[in-house]
């Protein structure tokens, strides 16, 4: 197996095992990939002994592609750095400082299409924490700009789902066991359609669809509710807390 596509199926392990999936990208791992490996190639600096190439990636897309998988963006960029530090070592270039991929929105990028920006930069006071809020300030910009909803993450606190977490980022989300939801929760508690995430006069709202076993915000059976941060969400037995998603941190 190649480098390339080590890259790929790690990045479909991502989606695939994310509660968030079926928020779909129409942006293919192994063109993020390709168009990496080529921005390295293409920005080679020839020295005396070692052969210099970028550690400081942007990756551009329209916003309308980006929104689709903000729930993995953080990780992408994560495995996009491993890959392109494994590219680096395997073909005996030099990197002058950690690999850096930040995922950003452009509304002058096509659809389905990326960019892709390279350069060689020394910077050691920039660490992961800076990294990371410069990224969760983009992916919460995209949000508000392409759907004027604020996003509100959730993290399931038991059954299968344990630990993972959704953000909710559209004007309606659709919550149950049958793959055309928004989010599919993989439980047999879980009705096929079992509750919806609404934001109406700007407040969210939970609203159960009718469900077998219910919905429940703090432990109270609802049919409709309000609902934010610091609740207690249930579908069935299915546990979930809703968290902040701020802009400079968690």
């Amino acid at each position: 197996m190649n480098i390339l596509d080590r890259f790929e199926q790690s990045f479909e392990r991502l989606m695939e095992g994310s509660i968030g999936r079926l928020f779909r990208s129409p942006v293919q791992p192994a063109e993020i990939g390709r168009k990496l490996e080529r921005a390295m190639l293409g920005h080679q600096v020839v020295s005396v002994d070692a052969t210099l190439v970028p550690n400081d990636y942007r990756v551009t897309m329209h916003p309308q592609d980006m929104v689709l998988f903000v729930d993995y963006v953080t990780a992408l960029s994560r495995q996009m750095e491993a890959w392109l530090a494994e590219v680096a070592a395997e073909r005996g270039f030099t990197l002058v400082d950690r690999t850096r991929v930040q995922i950003a929105a452009d509304d002058r990028v096509p659809r389905r299409s990326i960019r892709v920006a390279a350069a060689i930069a020394d910077r050691p006071d920039f660490g992961e924490p800076e990294q990371e809020a410069i990224q969760r300030t983009e992916v919460y910009r995209v949000i508000r700009e392409t759907t004027g909803v604020p996003p509100v993450r959730i993290r399931f606190v038991g059954g299968p789902q344990k630990g993972e977490e959704v953000i909710i980022r559209k004007p309606v989300t659709t919550v149950g066991r049958s793959l055309d939801n928004d989010v599919v929760l993989d439980s047999g508690e879980v009705s096929r359609h079992h509750a919806r995430f609404e934001y109406l006069d700007a407040q969210l709202r939970l609203v159960d669809l009718g469900s077998t076993n219910g919905t429940r915000v703090n432990g109270k059976a609802i049919r409709s509710h309000p609902v934010g941060v610091g609740d207690e969400v249930a579908f069935g037995t299915l546990k979930a807390q809703m968290l902040p998603f701020e802009p400079n941190g968690r």
